[in-house]
C-alpha cells in the first residue's frame, strides 16, 4: 500500500490542490471551488511548493509551509477536498439530497426466512436482456467474496436470444474510463455487456467511482459505448 513516512502536512496537505489540478477530469469539480482551493493553496504557502524545493539533488532542507509540523487553523485543504469529492459531489451528481446519511448495505436481514429461488441466470435474466435495450453485468477484478472467473463460467452457461455465452474472446484492457486509460474489460454481445474493472472489489463504486459511473452511463443511454 501507499507508504506513510511523514507528517499529513508534507504527505497530504502540500501536493492535495496540485493533484485535484492535475486529475480535474477526475474530481470535476467547478471552477469556482477549484478556484477557492487554488486561493487556500497559494495563502497556505502550498502553491509552487514542488517546484521551488522539490529539485534533483536538493539543495538544503526542505521547509515546513507553515511554523509547525501540523497544519495551521483552517489550512486543511486534504479533507476539503475529500469532502467534496465524496459526499457531496457524489451526492449531487445523482440528485440525492446533500444531507442524508446513505449506507452502502441493509443493518437487517432482507431474507430472515433464506432465499429458496432459483439463481436469476436461469429465471428471470435471460428474459430481462432480450427485452431490454441494455443490460450490464460488472464485476470487480479484485473482488474475492464473488469472483469474476466464476462469473465468467455463468455468462458462458446461460442461453440468451438463441446462443449459450459470449462467441468471442472477452478482449484484455478492453475498457477503457475517460481520462483515465484501460481499467480492466468489457464485452458486449446480444444485448448484455459485460465489464471486468481494474483494482476493484465487491463494492464497483466504491472502490472506483469514475468507472461506475462511466458504466451507469452507458447503461442508461448517456453514451454510445461502453
Amino acid at each position: 500500500s501507499s507508504t506513510s513516512i511523514s507528517w499529513d502536512v508534507v504527505q497530504e496537505e502540500i501536493p492535495a490542490v496540485d493533484f485535484v489540478n492535475k486529475y480535474s477530469g477526475l474530481f470535476s469539480f467547478n471552477q469556482t471551488y477549484t478556484d477557492y482551493l487554488n486561493e487556500k493553496a497559494a495563502t497556505y504557502n502550498y502553491t509552487g511548493y514542488m517546484d521551488k524545493y522539490v529539485t534533483y539533488p536538493p539543495t538544503g532542507l526542505l521547509p515546513l509551509p507553515g511554523d509547525s509540523i501540523e497544519f495551521a487553523e483552517g489550512c486543511d485543504v486534504w479533507d476539503d477536498i475529500f469532502y467534496n469529492a465524496l459526499v457531496i459531489n457524489v451526492k449531487e451528481a445523482i440528485h440525492a439530497p446533500v444531507e442524508t446519511q446513505w449506507s452502502e448495505c441493509s443493518n437487517i436481514n432482507v431474507f430472515p426466512n433464506g432465499d429458496n429461488s432459483l439463481p436469476p441466470v436461469f429465471t428471470v435474466l435471460p428474459n430481462v436482456i432480450e427485452k431490454n435495450q441494455r443490460t450490464v453485468i460488472v464485476h470487480g477484478l479484485a473482488d474475492f467474496i464473488l469472483i469474476a472467473d466464476g462469473t465468467r463460467i455463468v455468462i458462458q452457461k446461460s442461453v440468451r436470444n438463441g446462443l449459450q455465452g459470449f462467441q468471442t474472446p472477452i478482449a484484455n484492457d478492453s475498457f477503457i474510463v475517460d481520462g483515465v486509460g484501460a481499467y480492466g474489460t468489457t464485452h458486449s454481445e446480444r444485448g448484455l455487456t459485460y465489464y471486468e474493472g481494474a483494482l476493484s472489489g465487491h463494492m464497483i463504486p466504491q472502490f472506483a467511482p469514475v468507472a461506475a459511473f462511466q458504466i451507469m452511463q452507458y447503461l442508461m443511454g448517456f453514451r454510445d459505448t461502453p
